[in-house]
C-alpha cells in the first residue's frame, strides 16, 4: 500500500484539532469540545485510520480490513453499525454528521477534501 503524504505526516503529529474534536495521538485520548470522549478500543482505531487518511474516501473493504483485518471484508453491517457508535460519541447531531461522511456505495471521508490540510 502506498502512503499519501497526509498518512505519512499523521504518523508524526502528537495532537490532532479540527473542528470540535481533538486527539491525543501518543496518549490515545479523543475530546469534543475540551470534554474527553470514552472510546472502546475498536472505536479508537476506526476513528484513527479515517482521520490519517482524512480528504481521502475510505473503502468499506479498506475500513473493514484495516480496521477488524481481511477476514471481515464482507461485514459492511458491522463496520456501518461502528460508524453509527461513532457519530453518537464525536458529532454534535448524529444525524447530519459534518466529521466522517458517508459516500454512498463508496464508503467514508473525514470532514473533506480541503481537511487533509488541516
Amino acid at each position: 500500500m502506498t502512503l499519501t503524504p497526509t498518512q505519512v505526516s499523521a504518523e508524526h503529529e502528537e495532537k490532532f484539532e479540527y473542528k470540535h474534536l481533538a486527539i491525543d495521538w501518543p496518549e490515545m485520548l479523543v475530546s469534543i469540545d475540551s470534554k474527553p470522549v470514552h472510546l472502546t478500543p475498536l472505536e479508537f482505531r476506526l476513528l484513527a485510520m479515517l482521520v490519517r487518511r482524512r480528504g481521502w474516501v475510505v473503502t468499506y473493504e479498506q475500513a473493514l480490513t484495516d480496521v477488524w483485518g481481511p477476514s471481515y471484508v464482507a461485514d459492511r453491517a458491522n463496520l456501518k453499525l461502528y460508524i453509527w457508535y461513532l457519530r453518537q460519541k464525536i458529532e454534535r447531531d448524529p444525524s447530519h454528521p459534518e466529521l466522517i461522511i458517508t459516500r454512498r456505495g463508496l464508503g467514508y471521508i473525514f470532514g473533506s477534501r480541503t481537511t487533509a490540510a488541516a
